[in-house]
């Protein structure tokens, strides 16, 4: 009998995951996050975390799940078509109009830059018929990877009642992401550049870490009234990717930077986090004319406009 409680006693030793204790000093060492995750990508260990299995409404980071099933489903050169309820849509978006086609490439990376949410109906609707079906389709992928608290009724992450994820369902979903490298091109995407016969808008990524974080990978951000501001993303040290998830922020990026000191010395300051906020230049077609004209007299400068491609996707 004895010998017996040692032995389970040592297995719960060994098989438990270990998870470094949050901060505490006042309200979990400052942060204000409801639930978060920070976990080593390939063993999923647990470097730090707080109630991250808790059910929560996740915001935009549903759009990793979107579009991971949409390249998982198209090649990226099919021609999408607005339906008449894509002005409905509420912001973010990209003003897309109805009968007019798309590149489904063009489309995810709206959602993944600009958090387009008429972006994310499009492609639902185009590949499943309705986006009720389609996030049926996403519900099912995330039960696929072991994603048990996340249960999608849109491909946006708008409010809807029985919408939900967790920290650590993001987490398991956005490890699955990684491995596509199609999805890593597209996190990584700080400018996109939209061009339709009228217009021409360049969105600059809502994930400022992209900006004054060289570690930073690629992620999502999110934020409703409902959900506060979550986030999804990836970063790497010695050689290892971290993933971090959190919902239902009141402080994004400090309880962001705050939970990266678990793992790094030298983290954004407050004035390069303000000055990587997204933003976006409109140009009309009146422009784009004027543009093109004067490029014969004035000698081209090429910027850049992109993030330098890494290879993170693993199997």
């Amino acid at each position: 009998m004895r010998l017996g409680l040692i032995l389970v006693f040592f297995l719960a030793v060994v098989f438990t995951p270990h998870v470094l204790p949050a901060v505490e000093n006042g309200s979990n060492g400052g942060i204000t996050a409801a639930s978060y995750i920070l976990v080593e990508k390939d063993t999923f260990r647990i470097i730090t975390g707080k109630d991250y299995h808790r059910r929560l409404p996740p915001a935009s980071t549903t759009k990793v799940m979107t579009t991971l099933v949409a390249l998982e489903r198209l090649s990226g050169e099919e021609a999408v078509a607005a339906d008449k309820n894509v002005t409905t849509i509420p912001r973010s978006k990209m003003n897309l109009v109805p009968g007019r086609k798309y590149r489904s490439y063009d489309l995810m990376t709206g959602m993944m830059v600009e958090s387009a949410n008429d972006a994310a109906y499009t492609l639902a609707t185009f590949i499943a018929g309705s986006e009720t079906a389609f996030a049926r389709i996403m519900t099912e992928r995330a039960r696929s990877l072991g994603a048990l608290d996340t249960n999608f009724v849109n491909a946006s992450g708008l409010p809807a009642d029985n919408q939900y994820s967790s920290p650590y369902d993001l987490a398991l979903i956005f490890q699955q992401a990684l491995t596509n490298e199609r999805f890593v091109s597209l996190a990584q995407t700080r400018y996109f550049t939209f061009e339709d016969s009228a217009r021409k808008i360049r969105y600059k990524n809502h994930n400022r870490l992209l900006f004054c974080f060289d570690p930073a990978i690629g992620g999502k951000t999110g934020y409703t009234r409902a959900a506060r501001h979550c986030y999804v993303g990836a970063f790497e040290k010695n050689g290892k990717i971290y993933i971090l998830a959190m919902l239902g922020s009141r402080s994004l990026w400090k309880d962001t930077v705050q939970i990266l000191r678990t793992i790094y010395d030298d983290v954004p300051s407050d004035e390069e986090l303000r000055q990587a906020r997204a933003s976006r230049v409109s140009y009309s077609s009146k422009t784009i004319a004027r543009k093109k004209n004067s490029s014969h007299s004035k000698k081209t400068v090429k910027r850049r406009t992109g993030k330098t491609s890494k290879k993170y996707a693993k199997k």
